[in-house]
């Protein structure tokens, strides 16, 4: 915003003329899905939100939508069913994905302070991230092989120049 000089407002320079810059609110909200603003206010806003979480303000004034990984604990800070803050992911009455078997265990663990999603969610990167690992090896397996007979064979290209 080029205009007078004013609280929230930093002079700048674009080219040799001096503006005042706007750094008062954040205009995040504009750009912002209507759910993800709802649960933001509901939660006493950015700042309160991001509190909450853990996160840095600016994380949270950042997010177009609620990230699906913080939408449990979002929520749950909000006041709000899983479906509200991200209709998208949630269908109502859904409870973060855990079936009615696992429900007294998810009801344990929250009673200890835990975050059963979060911990889900961990779990099941993990598990993917060992997957793929897997994987890669398993379809490179002849490539890595014929790599350590050729330098068993051959020696380390460029061996002689190393200095340990």
């Amino acid at each position: 915003m080029v205009g007078p000089i004013g609280r929230g407002s930093r002079i700048g320079r674009l080219g040799q003329h001096h503006v005042a810059l706007d750094v008062g609110k954040s205009h995040h909200w504009a750009m912002r899905n209507p759910e993800a603003q709802t649960a933001i206010d509901r939660a006493g806003g950015v700042s309160a939100l991001a509190q909450r979480l853990g996160l840095d303000h600016s994380t949270v004034s950042g997010w177009k939508a609620v990230p699906a990984r913080h939408v449990p604990a979002v929520a749950a800070a909000a006041g709000l069913g899983l479906h509200e803050v991200r209709p998208d992911l949630y269908r109502p009455g859904q409870q973060g994905g855990f079936t009615e078997n696992q429900q007294p265990l998810v009801a344990e663990a929250r009673g200890l302070g835990l975050d059963p999603e979060a911990i889900a969610t961990k779990a099941i990167t993990e598990a993917v991230r060992a997957e793929k690992a897997q994987r890669w090896l398993d379809e490179n397996r002849d490539a890595i092989e014929a790599w350590n007979r050729w330098t068993e064979e051959n020696e380390l290209p460029l061996a002689r120049y190393r200095m340990f």
